[in-house]
């Protein structure tokens, strides 16, 4: 480790330095547009705020290739959208960041690892590693800020934060943007998508409404094994409806309201029902059991996922700071999952609604020698999962589970700008959760409803709670050596709360020979990030490189028991872990017309610690002392041309490509691969191309995603008949929109 950082810090340091020494320091920020971001909860350049973010503007964000928000994490260094512990989209769809897979993995209680906002107010759904079902369509931008954040925002994400801000309102004009375009896959299948905004002011410069509606139909491609007269079996529909009204009561306040819904409507659910994916498509199966086809008769399921979230944020601007609320509700109002999942031998009905509040209140000091921000987060939510079960062992039962979770944390930052090149900083959070669990299980009786309630034996029923206090801290210091060049160096901690287990499980498994069932302990992590930011060759390139250290302890892991009359895992703690990742960012403008951008992650993990094997029976043997963790990849790459001209008709004419590639992970079950990591087959491999045409508020857009026509199973199969996640076909999209903004 002593070598690689010495590497680093001469890369950091002496490189950029002598490439500094020729540069011009007046000049220096003339070359590439000034990217302004609001990480620390003030506007500053990117290339001056001591984290590492990543920031992709609107115009990146309006091209077709990116039409989720998922989409264009592959332009983040060390950034994966995973499937995890087997999990199926978009259940266990979660963003990862450092390594974080691990502890995506393994949630179950408290925040996840990865926060999100939404026009700076935090969206939470602690009942899923699911992040907001958020389209490109009409965002202003996306900052991703890797590492802890929990000092400076709400939510207490150790692994990073994903800020995305749709476009505000106009109080002054009015204004409208109307879209339609169409996808075609090269094996078949077509989709569609139509948009429309509109921007009104209804006071000039007091009140302003902007509202926005997109559809999209999304085909798919896949096959269903018997079944050639289904066609499009993961086709997926998505509405989208979003207003925001923005009142100016004074000139120094300000408040918006937002209503947003989102309405998907998937079949086969993306990565469920696998049989075969080897030959380059995903082939399904129709539901077969008895519990499925009475609800599905024809086999063939459908999937709603409904979700409402609401709104409001009020700006005062005090004088010597501003004073922000900001409240948000999130409500899963309809949300499915029908799976028959072929390894494990279980078709499964579930709904999982949930409802969750929050309140923040913030005071952010204006820009001096000495900067502070204060903030306090309370959390309310609720969920009440129902799912039906019909394994092959235990026949046909429900499984009720109805979770409160509340949350409330204060936290703040204090900046001192000693001098005009050093600044050093400070934050402390202190966090309280108290999260319950009621759980009841039943047999299915004659006449009960295939999704429940059962009414027969009662298999039982268990509570599990726990309050979870903790107090996490970041500090660091900034060198600023010239007006092109920063270099820092931050230190911060965080933690999640451990997976309950109910007494009755407990009881079972001390009853099987299975005692001292470790839970009790909340996860903890340090993080220590190294980084320098440079602005050279006259202006014309930034270079962003990172050095980061994350030390886990207590990584809550699930260890397979497969018990007879009770849980096939359960979670155990005592899993200790350092993972270590170097990014690299540089975007260099070429020219006028063309510019290039490359980012890279290379991460590693080493375990460190295990539970004490005479405490904890059954532990994963594929888990050991020196080994690596799963469910990351080790390298990430992304190259990015961008090309841009101006014809002598007026039309101005651009060019977009990015090739991404991840190297393919190891993955594990405790249930199904215990032993031993299950690798994916092949590397994540994707290249998107894009091209169009401007003029006079009009453009035309031609795009190819997946353009290699890549078909690799980039998941790990954990049931070894090549269930993978593999990605659809090359696709062809066409998209003519016209603008008044």
């Amino acid at each position: 480790m002593s070598k690689l950082l010495t590497r680093v810090l001469m890369a950091s340091l002496m490189l950029p330095g002598a490439m500094w020494a020729s540069a011009d320091d007046d000049s220096a920020r003339q070359g590439i547009e000034e990217i302004m971001v609001t990480a620390t909860r003030r506007e500053e350049s990117v290339m001056e705020v001591p984290q590492s973010i990543q920031a992709i503007q609107r115009e990146t964000l309006e091209l077709p290739i990116y039409r989720n928000v998922r989409d264009i994490f592959n332009k983040v260094p060390g950034a994966t959208a995973g499937i995890t512990q087997g999990g199926k989209l978009p259940v266990a769809e979660g963003i990862q960041l450092r390594g974080s897979g691990i502890t995506q993995t393994n949630a179950g209680g408290g925040m996840q690892p990865v926060g999100y906002y939404i026009d700076d107010i935090p969206y939470v759904d602690p009942f899923g590693a699911t992040p907001p079902p958020l389209g490109t369509f009409d965002l202003d931008s996306i900052e991703v800020l890797r590492g802890p954040q929990g000092t400076s925002w709400g939510q207490d994400s150790s692994a990073g934060s994903v800020i995305m801000r749709t476009a505000p309102v106009n109080m002054e004009e009015f204004g409208y943007r109307v879209s339609a375009g169409m996808m075609s896959y090269s094996k078949g299948s077509q989709g569609y998508e139509y948009s429309a905004i509109v921007n009104a002011p209804i006071i000039e410069g007091k009140l302003g409404l902007r509202v926005a509606i997109e559809s999209q139909e999304d085909p798919g491609f896949g096959e269903v094994r018997g079944r050639p007269e289904v066609e499009d079996p993961f086709n997926t529909e998505r509405d989208t409806l979003r207003a925001k009204l923005t009142w100016l009561p004074t000139d120094s306040s300000e408040v918006t309201f937002t209503h947003t819904e989102w309405a998907t409507k998937y079949r086969f659910i993306p990565g469920s029902n696998i049989i075969d994916s080897s030959r380059g498509v995903m082939e399904v199966v129709p539901l077969s059991w008895d519990l499925g086809l009475e609800v599905f008769p024809d086999g063939i399921p459908i999937n709603n996922y409904d979700i409402e979230w609401n709104t409001v944020m009020v700006n005062v601007d005090l004088g010597f700071a501003t004073l922000t609320y900001a409240g948000g509700n999130v409500e899963a109002t309809d949300r499915d999952y029908v799976d028959e999942n072929l390894a494990y031998g279980i078709v499964s009905l579930t709904e999982m609604p949930s409802d969750t509040t929050t309140h923040e209140i913030r005071l952010v000091s204006k820009e001096g020698p000495i900067e502070w921000l204060v903030g306090f987060l309370d959390m309310d939510a609720e969920s009440a999962n129902e799912l039906a079960y019909n394994y092959q062992v235990y026949g046909e039962f429900t499984d009720y589970n109805k979770t409160d979770l509340e949350a409330q944390a204060a936290y703040g930052e204090v900046t001192w700008n000693v001098s005009d090149q050093i600044s050093v900083f400070g934050g402390i959070r202190s966090q309280e959760e108290d999260r319950t669990e009621n759980s009841s299980s039943a047999m299915r009786a004659p006449g009960d409803p295939p999704g429940g309630p059962y009414t027969g034996y009662q298999l039982g029923a268990g509570a599990a709670s726990y309050s979870h206090d903790n107090t996490s801290y970041r500090f660091g210091v900034r060198w600023m050596p010239s007006e092109n060049g920063i270099v820092y160096l931050t230190r911060s901690t965080a933690s999640r709360a451990p997976v309950p287990v109910t007494e009755t499980t407990r009881a079972l498994l001390a009853a099987e020979g299975f005692p001292n069932l470790s839970d009790a302990d909340a996860s903890e992590m340090t993080s220590t990030e190294l980084g320098t930011k440079w602005t050279l060759m006259d202006g014309s390139l930034d270079l962003e490189l990172v050095y980061a250290l994350g030390e886990w302890e207590d990584i809550p892991m699930w260890s397979g028991y497969g018990l007879a009359g009770g849980p096939l895992s359960a979670a155990v703690g005592g899993t200790d872990a350092d993972i270590d990742a170097i990014e690299v960012m540089l975007d260099w403008r070429v020219t006028d017309s063309f510019g290039i951008t490359y980012v890279g992650a290379f991460t590693s993990s080493e375990v460190t610690g295990v539970p004490d094997p005479s405490k904890v029976a059954n532990f994963p043997t594929a888990i050991r002392v020196g080994g690596d963790l799963y469910n990351y990849s080790p390298r990430t790459h992304a190259l990015t041309l961008n090309y841009a001209m101006d014809f002598d008709s007026g039309w101005q004419g651009y060019a977009n490509a990015t090739y991404s590639m991840r190297e393919a992970p190891d993955g594990f079950s405790s249930v199904l691969t215990p032993t031993a990591y299950v690798k994916a087959y092949e590397d994540y491999k994707v290249l998107n191309l894009s091209a169009g045409a401007r003029k006079d508020g009009w453009d035309v857009n031609v795009s190819i995603s997946n353009a290699t026509d890549f078909d690799g199973q980039y998941t790990p199969d954990y049931s070894r008949v090549n269930q993978s996640i593999i990605m659809f076909p090359r696709a062809f999209h066409l998209r003519i929109s016209h603008s008044t903004f």
